[in-house]
């Protein structure tokens, strides 16, 4: 570089160059400094208007003189009265009202463009939330509307809930989202807000570190291991770590769960469900009904369970406990912070314990002083009931979940039971990865299950019960039409065949579960929809997570339609004191019970005790059992 050009390169800017850029700067400070700067621009102007006036006229004061500027600059009417044989004063206050009449067109621009741009700022959600006990929900999509329905209901009997949702969509796209799916918010106020939540600034906008909880609703790993992360630096930053609030949230691949994990630092309560789903659509295609029993148990419409401490119950045995309340169903007890669900019917209360109980509400069921006076002895069944285990079930699709259903049902089902595998492809791939357990009779076709023809030529061989499964091969939403396609056909089949197959089906959306009810499928599995519900009743309840987990997994006890014959004997009114007595003498929780009333399945969960029942010999009851 030669000396000349450097020179240049070093020349210092000019007046003119370095007053534009201090004007440049101005201006780019916003609504509230050009105001400001108007302001003095129209004080500049009465103030030396004023004085030119008090020199040019001796008549009045200069005070006086800018009062009557000032009334020029704002009124350009007032002109019309000035006294026209003065020229000079007439001139003067010309240009008066003249530099008025741009200073009010430019500042009533400029105030509308500030209410314009910040009415668009609020309409996108960046003013920032006070509030305080709210429940912070972190991503949107599809699973947000379950999770803002239960949490509806849950607020429902407080004064005023408060929910927050935090999404990168518009403030605006989300507000009508929610308004289309819920009509209905009792007394819960739904607030949305747009950002990216690993950001600190979104996080303090939504006054995360004073929420009663949060929830992070992420469709992949990733994104909810970094907002763990977020969260948790934030409430580390605001001094809040120690505060009640803790973070919920799905991991959907075992491999990331102990990342989830340590990322919550004991702050998060991480839920993986896969396997625990795959079990529920193992155990449901058996057991007519269990979807509506679960989902009966894990949403917020009826009854929940709650952990409540009953002093006065101290030195009582479990077994007794059971028949001491009568609007709710006491399923467990939890000591020092662990819960036991379903436990010896010999355990000895303590003090500190905690009755686990299946209520309509905390503080609704009370324990009654004396047990209830029963006579069950005459109406206890006289011999052991058996069950026939074996059948035959045909599934349609294929899922990454279909071995671990498989196993689940090689835990129950007799061996040589008959299972026909049916899709209309299958890579040597997903043949290799499918583990087919031994015990079954399980058997691969694949031909094109959406041919009609195809389709009666499956179901004619001897089968009675149908599995649907959501093919994870292709998006959720064709995965359901797929799954409606075969719904259709297989009621044609049943009408036309006259014979009765227990169809169940694994569904992506609760919308199409609507459209489907017309199929009459005697259970639908939607597995985002269980998870939600569960992932909202553990916000709540942080303790509930080792409760789900117990019950939901093959350790322990779990749930349960038995036969009534393995209990008492059918055709006699029996009360439910009585049906909760001689479960609980196989160790067993009464939980509720499923019939067939005129042809339509009919489920009741946590009836009152108190109520009298005749069980037909093919009613069934639900109970909490080891097995």
């Amino acid at each position: 570089m030669i000396l000349g050009d450097k020179g240049d390169c070093m020349k210092k800017p000019s007046l003119r160059e370095k007053l534009r850029y201090a004007f440049d700067n101005y201006m780019g400070k916003g609504t509230i400094a050009l105001i400001g700067m108007l302001f003095l621009i129209t004080a500049a102007v009465v103030v030396i208007s004023g004085i030119l006036s008090h020199v040019v006229n001796h008549d009045s004061s200069a005070g006086s003189y800018m009062w009557t500027s000032l009334m020029h600059t704002i009124d350009s009417g007032t002109l019309a009265g000035d006294d026209t044989s003065r020229a000079g004063y007439l001139f003067l206050m010309s240009v008066v009202t003249i530099c008025g009449i741009f200073v009010t067109s430019i500042l009533i621009g400029i105030i509308s463009s500030g209410f314009e741009e910040k009415l668009n700022s609020l309409k996108k959600g960046f003013s920032r939330v006070i509030e305080s006990d709210h429940t912070v929900i972190i991503g949107f999509n599809d699973g947000i509307y379950t999770i803002v329905s239960e949490l509806i209901e849950a607020n429902a009997n407080q004064k005023a809930g408060r929910i927050l949702i935090i999404g990168t969509q518009d403030k605006e796209e989300m507000d009508i989202a929610i308004h289309d799916h819920i009509s209905d918010f009792k007394t819960t106020r739904v607030i949305c807000r747009s950002g990216n939540p690993v950001h600190p600034a979104v996080l303090e906008m939504s006054s995360v570190e004073t929420a009663r909880s949060v929830i992070i609703n992420a469709d992949d790993d990733f994104t909810v291991i970094k907002t763990i992360l977020s969260v948790i630096s934030y409430f580390k930053e605001k001094n809040a770590f120690g505060n009640k609030a803790y973070i919920t949230a799905m991991i959907h691949d075992r491999k990331n769960l102990d990342a989830a994990r340590i990322a919550g630092e004991g702050k998060a309560e991480i839920i993986y469900f896969r396997d625990m789903i795959a079990r529920v659509v193992a155990n449901t295609c058996r057991q007519p009904g269990l979807s509506s029993v679960l989902t009966d148990m894990f949403d917020f419409g009826g009854a929940e369970f709650y952990y409540e401490n009953f002093p006065e119950l101290a030195g009582k045995r479990f077994g007794d406990v059971l028949n001491m309340f009568r609007y709710s169903v006491v399923v467990g007890i939890c000591r020092d912070d662990v819960p036991m669900l379903n436990p010896p019917m010999d355990t000895v209360l303590t003090e500190k314990d905690r009755i686990i109980h299946f209520a309509e509400d905390d503080g609704v069921s009370k324990p009654s002083r004396e047990l209830p006076e029963t006579d069950a002895d005459h109406k206890r069944a006289e011999e052991p009931y058996t069950e026939n285990r074996e059948f035959s079930m045909l599934i349609l699709g294929y899922n990454d979940s279909l071995t671990l259903i498989l196993r689940e049902l090689a835990d129950y089902l007799a061996a040589g039971s008959r299972i026909i595998i049916a899709c209309d492809s299958l890579s040597d791939e997903e043949k290799s990865g499918l583990d087919c357990p031994e015990d079954l009779d399980v058997s691969i076709e694949t031909d094109d299950i959406y041919d009609k023809d195809v389709l009666e030529k499956l179901v004619s061989a001897g089968i009675d019960n149908v599995l649907l499964l959501s093919d994870s091969r292709v998006s959720d939403e064709e995965a359901d039409s797929q799954n409606l396609l075969l719904l259709l056909q297989l009621r044609d089949i049943q009408r036309r065949r006259n014979i009765e197959l227990n169809i169940t089906s694994e569904m992506n959306s609760t919308e199409n579960q609507r459209l489907m009810k017309v199929t009459k499928v005697n259970d639908f599995v939607i597995g985002s929809s269980i998870t939600n519900l569960i992932m909202t009743q553990i916000s709540e309840n942080r303790h509930l997570a080792e409760l789900f987990k117990t019950l939901l997994t093959a350790e322990g006890s779990e749930l349960y339609m038995k036969n009534v014959r393995n209990y008492l004997k059918p055709g006699i009114p029996v009360s439910y004191y009585e049906v909760t007595e001689l479960v609980s003498e196989h160790n067993e929780i009464f939980m509720g019970y499923r019939r067939k009333n005129n042809g339509i399945l009919e489920i009741v969960t946590n009836p009152d005790k108190s109520q009298t029942m005749t069980f037909g010999p093919d009613d069934c009851l639900i109970v909490i059992a080891e097995d």
